[in-house]
């Protein structure tokens, strides 16, 4: 059964539900490290979904009723609540993505406090009526129609939130929040590999008005289910095997997506880098989180004249970095065995048709127990366009190092993978500049990767197949309202171009078209005597 994030009658349906399934069907939480399981949640069943989701679509009117400011005070409860959790946040993320006590504590409850901070500072300012009245612009078009103009912000209504299992709270607050400073009423559908995390979600939402932010347990059938609902918006974040499928459910809706996918992100080591930087940059960007970050490095560029330094500098820094399957380790270990099944598959593939295994791989640290999906940072080298580590998404801890001639040649063999984001490591900020400008992602960066998403004042997306829409900055509040243009006349009167046509409304017409095309200011004061000649009559001939 389903566990929703705000006091509803979840409880008393999960009773029911209960008393008619003899044994409900239950999510399993998984240690990584150990292969141990060490929690269970319950599922909803997808036939209870489109339930879940009327309910707030019932509370939606009401809650985008309040003023953004009201909002503001409610939603700050939240980020007082992740105060409150914030051990039992690093100890469940911790143990069940298998990633290092400081990355829970750094990746998965920072930056939701910040995400939080910046939207209720910008969030009433950006969702504010905005007037575009005949003052603005081109005035003369709007003298004509004799109107005022104020654009609205109105939020979709209800929103599901589909999020991923590699930063169950991060990625969540990224899709859903947004929405809901919007206005919208969210229900959101975590990972199943992370169901523990879902019940973190629940409890954090917790402090808001019943049925507002419902969390719903389960595999990809409960997903499904709240797409066809349906639900007004979509936010996913996730493969794009997965988007794609979601899309093609949406379609027979027409339901709107922000959709942020994988990706095989790119560095690009000019020849002019501070290598120290560089290599320690470098080094953090690829193998956080266990490489499972959409924006992590999978492929990295060096200028030939540098590369055998910068490659010297990464190993002997990579060698200082504790890996092994070990609770102190640094890089923790993959989460779920698909992506180990993944990275091994990827890594042995290039192996076997020339790549060179320069460190790690399977043979670098055997597993330290039974059921453990730990595997060892992986460098390859002289990596070719046949094989799958080059052509497909990893999201493990393994990267490429490509040796090109120089900045076209990085830049287009950047080009060729789908990228959210592109760092360029340099001393010179005209040198990136000069690179930036032809790169495809969402996000460039300089002598920086991977720390975008935790920067919520700036947009985060991509671009072609790593995704469209943004999911921060003013433009992630944006993507969760529609613009309704509210018109009014400046006074009352009748319109030259209603009925009946005539000889004075066709001169009227025809003079004023002049006047917008025309060339000279002696043709434009022409068209204007015209003008003036006519209008009164034309508007007294109206009915």
């Amino acid at each position: 059964m389903g566990v929703e994030a705000s006091k509803t009658t979840s409880r008393s349906r999960n009773k029911t539900t209960r008393s008619r399934k003899a044994r409900p069907k239950v999510l399993k939480s998984i240690n990584p490290r150990t292969g141990e399981v060490v929690g269970e949640v319950p599922t909803m069943d997808p036939a209870e979904v489109a339930e879940v989701v009327e309910q707030a679509r019932k509370v939606a009117p009401e809650w985008a009723s309040i003023p953004p400011e009201g909002r503001v005070r409610l939603l700050r409860r939240v980020r007082y609540r992740l105060n409150e959790m914030i051990d039992e946040i690093v100890d469940v993320v911790s143990q069940e993505c298998g990633k290092p006590r400081f990355e829970a504590l750094g990746h998965d409850v920072l930056p939701p406090a910040i995400v939080m901070m910046e939207l209720e500072r910008t969030a009433p300012r950006i969702l504010r009526s905005k007037r575009v009245g005949w003052m603005s612009g081109a005035v003369a078009p709007k003298l004509l129609s004799g109107t005022k103009s104020r654009i609205d912000l109105r939020p979709y209504g209800v929103v599901g939130a589909i999020t991923p299992w590699n930063y169950p709270l991060t990625n969540a607050f990224l899709a859903f929040m947004p929405a809901l400073f919007a206005g919208n009423a969210v229900v959101i559908k975590p990972s199943e590999v992370t169901p523990r995390s879902g019940e973190l979600l629940r409890k954090i939402l917790d402090p808001l008005p019943s049925g507002v932010a419902t969390v719903i347990q389960g595999g990809g059938a409960v997903g499904a289910a709240m797409i066809e609902a349906p639900v007004d918006k979509i936010a996913f974040i996730g493969s794009g095997f997965t988007g794609s499928k979601i899309l093609e459910t949406a379609a027979k809706h027409l339901t709107p997506a922000v959709m942020e996918l994988g990706a095989k992100d790119a560095a690009i080591v000019l020849d002019d880098a501070d290598l120290d930087i560089a290599s320690s940059g470098v080094l953090w960007g690829s193998f956080f989180n266990a490489g499972q970050t959409c924006c992590s490095i999978e492929r990295v560029f060096v200028d030939d004249s540098i590369a055998d330094e910068f490659e010297e500098m990464l190993l002997e820094k990579l060698a200082r970095v504790r890996h092994e399957n070990d609770p102190g380790s640094e890089v923790g270990s993959l989460t779920f065995s698909r992506q180990l099944d993944i990275v091994s598959r990827q890594v042995a593939d290039a192996v076997d048709k020339g790549a060179q295994l320069v460190t790690g791989g399977p043979e670098a640290g055997p597993l330290n127990s039974k059921g453990s999906l730990w595997y060892a940072p992986t460098i390859l080298r002289n990596v070719s366009e046949d094989m799958d580590v080059v052509r497909d998404e990893t999201f493990g801890p393994v990267i490429q190092i490509v040796r090109v001639r120089d900045d076209d040649e990085a830049v287009r063999r950047a080009n060729e993978g789908a990228n959210l984001t592109v760092s360029v490591w340099t001393k010179s900020s005209a040198h990136v500049d000069a690179v930036a400008t032809r790169l495809r992602a969402g996000t460039v960066t300089m002598n920086l990767h991977g720390e975008t998403p935790a920067m919520p004042w700036g947009p985060w997306g991509g671009v072609g197949e790593s995704g469209f829409g943004r999911l921060s900055g003013p433009q992630g509040l944006l993507e969760f309202v529609y613009p309704v243009h509210v018109v009014k006349p400046l006074g009352l009167m009748r319109r030259v171009w209603w009925y009946p046509y005539n000889e004075e409304s066709r001169a009227t017409l025809d003079s004023s078209t002049r006047m917008f095309t025309a060339p000279t200011l002696g043709k434009k004061l022409e068209a204007a005597k015209i003008f003036g000649a006519n209008v009164g009559k034309a508007l007294s001939s109206k009915f």
